[in-house]
């Protein structure tokens, strides 16, 4: 889309929402709908249709002399020409007050808007005021960057934050999680164990608020020890049957992880001792037929719902803490609120769903209404990873190796 719209159709004479962006018409109303975000935007004044004033009439009125009157009719003309010419006399002078001030007020405006013309470049049209609207979110803090060593990330793909707001992020291939405080300070870095074959590969982090942060690798849970990365205990996976790989836990420490293989998509529940209480088997694909569920991304809220995203499927699928369906939102599209490939997803404690789609972050009601969407600058990689503290922060784990904490709006 230009940058400005009525250049490029002026005929139709476009503006945009401020609400979500998306380009609006002006009709001959006050405002207009928005069909995207269905917002009620106050059509510009200037794009508005002019219509034109109505003609002045002037009514002339014949006076009869009669003679018949005599003198004492010319006497009283003589007498109201008198006051006319004192009404006329002011009303002179009031109009020429007016039009000195119009014309210095007029003569101001046009000096203004010269500058502002003088101040552009040959052949660009200026555009009308329009105040900024706030983002929804701003970055206040970044750090890493790409590397082996303390602080630096390989392949960074999962990201935690506990109650403190000290974050935790794990590399996917080597093995590596490291912990930083809540201002990107390094504290510690660790590698976890390989397996009996060998592999210490990483496919899920999740963290409470109790001290511990649990990683997932190769099926097996770890437990460690968020004050210095120490193992705990070890949750082990059974392939093919068990297989676990992302994970979320909730505020009661009831930990969920996805299990993937050989075409199943099940869903496993377990308390904090690591013992199973529930499995929802293939939850997603048995619900929708067309859905292959082949890459499933998991959140829950404060209540125990959960939310799985599906990349393959471009949907969101919401189950209550007993595994019951609950509703499904997301249409395929590049509109706003469009979902193009998902990935990771996150509900923060004022229940917003945060969507990793293509191009930025949408952001939802828990109902699946578009509110807004974060664009990150993505010449520093894609978003692998997305978390949110307690107090509503947002913290994107980036391919590129970098952290970065986003503040929401308090308006948003």
């Amino acid at each position: 889309m230009p940058a400005n719209i009525e250049d490029t159709a002026e005929a139709a004479k476009l503006f945009r929402c401020p609400a979500c962006g998306a380009s609006l018409e002006v009709v001959d109303a006050p405002s207009v709908k928005c069909k995207y975000c269905g917002n009620s935007v106050p059509a510009p004044a200037h794009l508005r249709p002019r219509r034109p004033e109505p003609p002045v009439v002037i009514q002339t009125t014949t006076v009869d002399l009669s003679s018949q009157y005599g003198e004492a009719m010319r006497t009283s003309q003589r007498a109201g020409c008198i006051v006319s010419i004192l009404v006329l006399l002011i009303i002179v002078g009031v109009t020429a007050v007016v039009l000195f001030s119009t014309q210095n007020t007029i003569t101001t405006a046009l000096d203004q808007v010269g500058q502002v013309v003088n101040d552009l470049p040959i052949g660009a049209t200026p555009e009308p005021a329009v105040s900024p609207t706030p983002a929804f979110a701003e970055a206040v803090l970044e750090f890493g960057g790409e590397g082996s060593g303390p602080g630096l990330f390989d392949d960074p793909r999962y990201i935690g934050v506990d109650a403190d707001g000290n974050i935790y992020v794990a590399d996917f291939d080597d093995g590596r999680v490291q912990k930083f405080d809540s201002t990107g300070k390094f504290e510690w870095l660790t590698t976890v164990e390989p397996d009996e074959s060998g592999y210490n590969t990483i496919e899920g982090l999740a963290v409470d608020f109790k001290g511990k942060l649990y990683i997932s690798r190769r099926g097996d849970i770890l437990v460690l020890n968020t004050a210095d990365g120490e193992l705990s205990t070890i949750f082990p996976g059974q392939f093919a049957d068990t297989w676990y790989t992302t994970l979320v836990i909730d505020a009661n420490d009831t930990l969920y992880a996805l299990h993937a293989s050989a075409g199943q998509d099940d869903l496993l529940v377990l308390n904090a001792a690591g013992k199973l209480q529930a499995r929802w088997e293939n939850f997603v694909s048995s619900l929708n037929k067309d859905d292959p569920a082949l890459s499933l991304d998991l959140a829950v809220d404060g209540t125990g719902n959960l939310y799985v995203s599906s990349s393959f499927g471009e949907q969101v699928y919401i189950f209550d803490a007993q595994g019951k369906f609950i509703d499904r939102f997301g249409q395929t599209g590049d509109q706003p609120g469009g979902m193009n490939s998902p990935g990771a997803i996150a509900v923060d404690g004022r229940k917003r769903v945060y969507v990793i789609n293509f191009g930025g972050i949408d952001v939802y009601t828990a109902q699946g209404g578009y509110l807004n969407t974060i664009n990150p600058d993505y010449g520093k990689g894609a978003i692998r990873d997305i978390a949110i503290d307690i107090q509503g922060n947002l913290y994107l784990i980036i391919s590129s190796g970098s952290v970065v904490k986003y503040r929401p709006n308090p308006l948003g």
